[in-house]
């Protein structure tokens, strides 16, 4: 089979590409960095870094090349001619690639009309409505029932942490990657086309419905979990998530907060708490790898997005509140996260801003939708004691007062 990964960043070359190439499958990187597409034509793959215990193991990711992605002939003739293709490429850019993607399509029905699954992996929520939105203008009215029929737009979870690789790797191989352990990616089964055929028989894809239980679960449990980290690590001066993980007042408030939201998922989705709380003890390793050499900065910047309305800390903040709990805990990262004025992101400097200069109601109504007086009292009671350096110890102490 031939694959096609649309985006040859970490995440792509790291875990999609990576898994099309265990499959057995032929792998073309489409990308406009010329420099890794070179490379990939020439060395015909790369090596990943795979953290395990206090150890880097090498794996060797063969059956690939490079494609130019400027060159829009060519990549119509891929898409037309692929058994399945993946984008990991930024959810700002997928409007640019939709009129690529659409040609390619409109090629593979002159071509013999053959079915075609792309899957999203961008840990977008309505992924499949947006990139499909995307790319429907740039099909013509005679291709919409196939279109619609045969081409399906796969929602993906990615929950493997993928941090920026350590120079002593790069130095070696310019495409090398590293990467946590985490192996599985959940896919939508509903979104896959024709209706009813079977689904690839990939490495490590997980199809399953309902599948918005599994993007919650990624998002308010392994990235909100990360951006507590990230925003409360930043008040106490660390650098790296990994320094974070060995901070046992975070780690507390980090694990409780945690089990808030599993709790919440477990009564909206009708989930197992015990499932949750397994994949919580399986997380928090993860999160504290040490091996991973992750920045807060790339972990916690853009709060603007992440303290949206249906983001990893509100959503998660909100799915309590509608379980009928407290959600304290999650309180105090929001808090922390209306803090976060980190040197080289200046997205954030916008909501920290707000939050100093109009008050944390006004920031909190702006940028996550939070009005209830209740919930904004609850908020700035925390933001007001990290605001004025107070020890993680009284905020502890005041954070034991909600306890159920």
């Amino acid at each position: 089979m031939n694959a096609i990964m649309y985006g040859a960043g970490n995440i792509g070359r790291g875990f999609i590409g990576k898994r099309f190439s265990l499959s057995g499958w032929n792998v073309t990187f489409v990308d406009i960095n010329e420099a890794v597409v070179n490379q990939l034509q020439k060395d015909g793959g790369y090596p990943v870094y795979v953290t395990r215990g206090n150890e880097y193991v090498k794996e060797w990711v063969g059956n690939c090349t490079g494609f130019n992605g400027r060159d829009v002939d060519g990549v119509v003739k891929l898409i037309s001619e692929c058994d399945i293709l993946a984008t990991s490429l930024g959810v700002n850019v997928l409007p640019f690639v939709a009129e690529n993607l659409a040609k390619g399509i409109a090629a593979r029905y002159a071509a013999g009309a053959k079915p075609l699954n792309i899957l999203i992996c961008e840990n977008l929520i309505g992924s499949e409505k947006i990139l499909r939105g995307y790319v429907r203008p740039y099909i013509p009215e005679e291709l919409v029932s196939y279109f619609e029929e045969q081409i399906g737009f796969v929602s993906c979870c990615v929950g493997i942490t993928v941090p920026p690789t350590p120079k002593k790797f790069t130095d070696e191989n310019p495409l090398a990657v590293c990467t946590d352990y985490y192996n599985e990616l959940p896919a939508d089964l509903t979104a896959f086309r024709p209706v009813g055929a079977p689904t690839p028989d990939m490495n490590g894809l997980v199809p399953f419905t309902p599948f918005d239980f599994y993007i919650e679960r990624k998002l308010m449990l392994h990235n909100m979990g990360h951006a507590t980290m990230a925003y409360l690590g930043y008040q106490k001066g660390y650098n790296y998530i990994y320094e974070v993980g060995r901070d046992a007042e975070i780690k507390y408030i980090l694990i409780r907060a945690l089990d808030e939201s599993a709790r919440g998922l477990a009564k909206r989705h009708g989930a197992s708490l015990d499932g949750l709380m397994s994949f919580i003890d399986n997380l928090i390793p993860r999160l504290d790898n040490p091996l991973l050499e992750d920045t807060l900065l790339r972990v916690g910047k853009d709060t603007k997005r992440k303290l949206s309305p249906s983001d990893r800390l509100v959503g998660a903040f909100n799915c309590v509140k509608e379980s009928g709990r407290t959600p304290a805990y999650l309180a105090v990262g929001i808090a922390a996260g209306l803090l976060w004025d980190c040197e080289g992101d200046d997205a954030a400097a916008e909501v920290s801003a707000c939050a100093k200069t109009e008050g944390v109601a006004a920031a909190l109504a702006k940028y996550s939708g939070i009005t209830d007086d209740s919930d904004v009292a609850l908020i700035k009671r925390f933001y007001d004691l990290l605001a004025a350096k107070a020890s993680f110890a009284d905020i502890i102490a005041a954070l034991n007062e909600y306890a159920e």
